[in-house]
């Protein structure tokens, strides 16, 4: 189930007289700007492809007057989630997570069917959940006000892989499952690849890395002013720690690493302590008053800083620039399981740590890569939406802030892969030996074979295969099928080219000879080749150049000068000549 903590669209109120139009017609490229204009937010553009007409051939969009009316009652209706988003976050910080499971559970689901919904145009379902919403976030308001005066200030709220308990300091370590309650003195432990999440009632969260173990050394809510008091140990790994604005005004949070103690003014602080006494921190909000050897430091916004066994912390270092991104979209639609992930180099950066994920608060299903160069492919995306951010890590091991998150979405791929190259602009090959290579391009893991026979594609899409001719014109059928399975078909006719054929021509109806004779009365040469082909007809300083029919004709009419007539005929697409004869003009 994903949590989505902030507000994901951005309404706009339309003005009326933006839907008293008969109908808006729009280019493709236009799509998302349409769907910001009129539907309040450019992410509902599935469903104006699902309401508009398409012309296909000219790749246009047309809305009538009643789409139009629809989009304005999908722009209220987007007006209205934003505003119960706004109520579910507020709910969250007071204690949701925790007190109102099952309804927040619910309300979660509602999110996500709404997001489907939105990706799959489907704007009754999108209304019909727009409406569901607020009773619903309703009741989520009434059980956690119900439930809160509880003795229990933390909660395993999400799990990934193996995660571990342990009840006081005593005890032995227990399988831990999602919903389990952690109070003073409790640990957690998560192994190689696997992540937790510990939820607080102010709706702050701790996010525990891998290989990661953290103690509760203290957990107390002051009923009286809603505050906490808390005390987290980071014994070893890594650590981010995510305060809620209510968490970081009202409550009281240290982080002991090594030997540092920490006290959070923040909303986004990294801790990483390696087990030899050796602790990194990094502070991307607010600021962090750290103590080491009985000296304090500050760490404001976007600083770090490094306790190195027991001396005291460095002075405050400022953290690399967050990576730009190679492109300034922050949508990207795939329809493969992989993706080049591309950003722009940070000067003195030492590598990259890039992270994905399923989910937005990047919670689930997180994939961590590191990398020297400033791009990384990430494999086996899931269908759906999967969000990216990259850090620079400095020669010291500190980890600046994150990128923008660039949201990529996975779709099933309908698309059958093209075939295309210079000798396929055509329907018809043409070759003047016993055999051919035969060069093209598809998509990069499609697979191709020629009349059945299976030709070998490169990285890049390339294919070529010599073809030996049988016979002087032959058909072959080029196939190309995609790992969707989307296949496509290209025939073509493969012709060796004979000068029986192409020199059949004939003055006036009758056959031409070696020698022709001159006439000023203009005379109709015919001929019958191949089609595709161009002729070129010169006699002395006239010259006339025709193109063949479907059927391989062609004609001119011309008078006839003394001296040489040559007539030249070659491939349209292959601009090569591939004969010429000449004759005697008397």
């Amino acid at each position: 189930m994903k949590v989505f903590l902030g507000t994901f669209f951005l309404v706009v109120i339309v003005q009326f007289n933006a839907f008293a139009q008969n109908e808006v017609s729009f280019s493709a490229e236009l799509l998302q700007e349409m769907a910001q204009r009129y539907s309040g937010n450019s992410l509902n553009w599935p469903v104006l492809v699902k309401l508009a007409d398409h012309d296909i051939p000219n790749n246009k969009f047309v809305l009538t007057q009643s789409d139009l009316a629809q989009l304005k009652s999908l722009s209220e209706t987007s007006l209205i989630f934003e505003k119960q988003q706004s109520r579910v976050k507020t709910l969250i910080s007071e204690g949701a997570t925790i007190f109102a499971k099952k309804e927040m559970e619910y309300v979660n689901s509602k999110i996500a069917d709404y997001f489907i919904a939105v990706n799959d145009g489907d704007l009754e379902k999108i209304l019909s959940i727009g409406t569901e919403l607020k009773p619903a976030t309703d009741s989520l308001e009434a059980s956690l006000n119900r439930n809160r005066l509880v003795n229990v200030q933390a909660q395993l709220s999400k799990k990934e892989g193996k995660v571990d308990k342990r009840r006081g300091l005593l005890s032995s370590w227990l399988a831990a499952i999602e919903g389990d309650l952690f109070q003073e003195s409790d640990a957690i432990k998560t192994h190689l690849e696997s992540f937790a999440t510990l939820s607080f009632t102010d709706g702050s969260n701790i996010l525990i890395n891998p290989s990661t173990t953290a103690v509760i050394r203290k957990s107390r809510i002051d009923k009286l002013n809603e505050s906490s008091d808390t005390e987290i140990t980071l014994v070893e790994g890594g650590l981010l720690s995510k305060l809620s604005s209510v968490g970081r005004e009202k409550s009281n949070y240290i982080l002991n690493a090594g030997a540092s103690t920490t006290e959070l003014k923040s909303q986004n602080f990294y801790a990483e302590n390696s087990g030899d006494q050796n602790v990194k921190l990094t502070n991307y909000d607010g600021n962090a008053n750290v103590t080491a050897n009985d000296i304090t430091i500050t760490i404001n916004k976007n600083e770090g800083t490094i306790i190195q066994g027991n001396n005291a912390p460095l002075p405050p270092i400022k953290l690399l620039d967050a990576p730009e991104l190679q492109t300034s979209k922050r949508d990207t639609i795939i329809y493969s399981d992989s993706f080049i992930y591309a950003f722009k180099p940070v000067p003195k950066a030492s590598k990259y740590h890039v992270q994905s994920s399923q989910s937005y608060n990047f919670d689930e299903n997180v994939l961590d890569l590191e990398t020297n160069l400033n791009r990384v492919k990430i494999e086996n995306l899931a269908l759906g939406t999967t969000y990216i951010k990259v850090q620079s890590i400095d020669k010291l091991g500190l980890r600046g802030p994150y990128s923008e998150t660039l949201r990529v979405i996975r779709n099933v791929d309908t698309k059958a892969p093209p075939i295309f190259g210079e000798q396929l602009k055509g329907s018809i090959l043409f070759t003047k030996k016993d055999n051919f290579t035969l060069q093209g391009v598809t998509e990069p893991d499609a697979k191709v074979t020629i009349d059945g026979k299976p030709i070998t594609v490169s990285k890049s899409g390339v294919f070529s295969t010599t073809i030996p001719l049988t016979s002087n014109d032959q058909s072959l059928v080029i196939t190309s099928v995609d790992n969707s399975s989307n296949k496509s078909e290209k025939k073509v006719r493969l012709v060796k080219l004979t000068p029986e054929i192409l020199f059949s021509i004939t003055l006036n109806g009758a056959k031409i000879t070696e020698e022709v004779y001159s006439s000023a009365t203009p005379i109709t040469i015919t001929g019958k080749a191949y089609p595709e082909m161009e002729v070129i007809i010169s006699n002395n300083d006239i010259i006339k150049t025709v193109k063949t029919d479907s059927q391989g004709r062609w004609g001119v009419t011309m008078s006839m000068q003394e001296g040489k007539l040559s007539i030249t005929l070659k491939a349209v697409n292959f601009e090569e000549a591939f004969s010429t004869k000449s004759y005697i003009v008397k």
